[in-house]
């Protein structure tokens, strides 16, 4: 006998409860059926299934939907598959099975096209890696009468029809016998007692152990038993490969007989029993009904989820430290140099300080890249517009000064090359500026041009150290080595790299501050119960029924609602935004409640039931950045739930 691991296992729960065409009855009890089938078997002491592997779909609009989630479902399953239908069974001219959906044609030749065939779950769960599968059908072929799924006739038994191997198959009835579906009653006969069976266990009659565990074929012996005794249809079943041994409940603990005292007689009873320590039963989570977003500024929450902003601020705070103590030592060395002709020691060590202040600028653009690649485009640019200040002076002097001594001085004269080269550089800038700002963005459509302000102020100030090489041309190579020799160039990288790095620290100050108080106080409550789901804002409080959305879902880390179609269009909730790419309203970032993922997932599964159908992922980014109102991933929590 085995248990399964809940996080290597998956239940896919079908129904139908609804239906298009007359001739096919509604079933309203099939919804609670695979509502209370996904609590039980997510919960203690059944636990075969973890919530997020658990896929509700209640009344799917076309097969092909269907067929492509009993696919995926299936091939996600390593150690248990669980698969159960309830609705209409119906065949085709061929007895082939087919299973209804809300709008199934009935007729004979038109199921191909509008139900799902059943050898579509045969097929995908042959082809599952899952080493145990269980298929339940609660269905039977033709549903005609009010109190009834209604039956055909057909040679051989569903049971035997549906036969995979490895694979534990239970239906509700046999082929010619109908599967009840009492009108009022909360569940379809055979599943109900499927499910008293499932959160109580079995009495020890039918010849059940006390202390046994519940497997499956301790299960069908049980309802075997049960059912016709009751004067329902006797359910059947087929087991290969040893299935039925799976454990679906772990046995209650048997309580011990008293010890009886010496010199007493066997029937009285002790008058002090002593007290015997049971083992703790298996007990079922306790179910959260209302998400509240914490509302205190600096809650241990929200300095997780700004927990990667916090790391970006604090490396921005080592670099601007570095600077500082860049500056410092410049201060402490200056002093050394004056009055000194030709290197001295204090000229070395200036000049080791001006190529560190060199490649702490270096090394931070060689982090733009990845800040780019994150979504950080505005901490990127940044970085680079230092990167292109610290080497754009160096390019600049070099090219103002080759051009005035190569080209402008032999063609205009001395005085006039220097100034027309100069003239000619700042005016450049000036342009740049001019078509980087306002010529191509003044409609607001232009590309934006971040770099104009390094790439301008490297142009000013390159032109004006060229300046102090090019008064007399015959030295200037000897004055070129003059703008290092007096450190003036590694005093500009140093200013420049403060400057960045203290803009950086102060942005991603701002983006933390600001983070904080985004979550801290912008209120949103979500109150859960078996009627609806209750959303309450600062300036809103809104309930909506389950029975008007299509489905509860949660893609990544938002929860998000879909409305039915007839649902009134002006009744749609207006204080948050329709995603298209999501096809819902994003109501919650479910990272913002204190509260596990899996407990969140166990709530929803417990209260919107079927309604609750498509739990995605998050995939590795989502875990570390904010959420926008439609859905989309955002860099800062600025751009956070539009809940007023």
């Amino acid at each position: 006998m085995s248990r399964p691991d809940p996080y290597r296992s998956v239940a896919l729960l079908i129904g139908t409860a609804t239906h298009d065409q007359q001739s096919l009855e509604d079933l309203p009890a099939v919804r609670a059926n695979v509502t209370e089938l996904a609590r039980l078997v997510t919960t203690g002491p059944v636990d075969l299934v973890a919530v997020e592997r658990c896929t509700q779909l209640l009344d799917l609009p076309h097969p092909r939907e269907a067929g492509v989630t009993i696919a995926e479902r299936c091939s996600e399953a390593e150690d248990l598959l669980l698969v159960y239908y309830a609705g209409h069974g119906l065949l085709d001219d061929n007895g082939e099975l087919f299973l209804a959906l809300p709008g199934t044609d009935p007729r004979p030749d038109w199921l191909k096209y509008t139900a799902i065939p059943f050898s579509w779950i045969r097929d995908a769960m042959r082809d599952s890696p899952a080493r145990t599968r269980v298929l339940i059908l609660d269905c039977c072929f033709a549903g005609r009468a009010l109190n009834n799924m209604s039956t055909a006739d057909a040679e051989n038994g569903l049971a035997d029809r549906s036969e995979i191997q490895g694979t534990f198959t239970l239906t509700a009835t046999s082929d010619n016998v109908a599967a009840i579906a009492p009108v009022g009653a909360e569940h379809t006969a055979f599943t109900g007692e499927l499910l008293r069976l499932l959160q109580h266990g079995p009495p020890v009659r039918d010849g059940h152990p006390a202390g046994d565990d519940l497997t499956l074929s301790a299960m069908y012996r049980h309802l075997a038993v049960t059912l016709p005794s009751q004067g329902l249809p006797r359910p059947r079943q087929r087991n290969t490969d040893l299935a039925a041994d799976l454990v679906l409940r772990p046995a209650r603990p048997a309580r011990p007989a008293l010890p009886v005292a010496e010199g007493q007689p066997s029937g009285e009873t002790p008058a002090a029993p002593p007290t015997v320590s049971l083992p703790a039963l298996a007990e079922a989570r306790p179910v959260i009904d209302t998400l509240r977003r914490p509302q205190r500024l600096f809650h241990p929450l929200h300095l997780d989820l700004l927990r990667a902003h916090r790391r970006r601020l604090a490396a921005s705070v080592g670099f601007a430290a570095l600077y500082l103590a860049v500056v410092a030592a410049r201060a402490a060395n200056s002093d050394a140099t004056l009055g000194r002709v030709g290197w001295a020691w204090a000229d070395l060590r200036l000049l080791f300080l001006d190529l560190v202040a060199a490649t702490i600028g270096t090394g931070l653009a060689a982090t733009a890249a990845r800040d780019m690649r994150a979504g950080f485009s505005r901490d990127a640019r940044i970085k680079w517009g230092l990167a292109i200040l610290i080497w754009g002076v160096v390019v600049v002097i070099i090219l103002v000064v080759t051009a005035a001594v190569f080209v402008a001085m032999p063609v205009v004269g001395e005085s006039a090359g220097i100034y027309t080269v100069a003239l000619g550089a700042c005016a450049f800038a000036l342009v740049m500026w001019w078509l980087g700002g306002a010529g191509f963005n003044s409609d607001g459509d232009g590309p934006r041009w971040w770099w104009r302000t390094p790439v301008a102020a490297a142009i000013f100030v390159g032109t004006r150290l060229a300046l102090g090489v090019l008064p007399d041309p015959r030295l200037w190579r000897a004055r070129f080595g003059e703008v290092f020799e007096d450190h003036t160039l590694g005093a500009v990288w140093t200013a420049a790299g403060l400057l960045a790095i203290g803009f950086l620290v102060i942005v991603q100050l701002h983006d933390v501050v600001t983070g904080h108080l985004a979550l801290a106080k912008r209120p949103l409550v979500i109150a859960l119960s078996k009627q609806g789901i209750g959303i309450r804002t600062r300036t809103t409080n809104r309930f909506i029924a389950w029975h008007h959305l299509d489905r509860v879902f949660v893609a990544g880390n938002a929860l998000a609602i879909a409305f039915k179609r007839d649902y009134p269009e002006v009744e749609k909730p207006r204080e948050f935004s329709y995603s298209a790419a999501l096809g819902g309203f994003p109501v919650a970032d479910i990272r913002h409640f204190p509260h596990t993922r899996a407990e969140i997932l166990h709530a929803l599964s417990h209260f919107a039931g079927a309604t609750l159908h498509g739990v995605t992922p998050p995939g590795p980014e989502e875990d570390h950045w904010p959420t926008r109102p439609d859905g989309s991933l955002a860099l800062r929590y600025e751009e956070r739930w539009s809940t007023q």
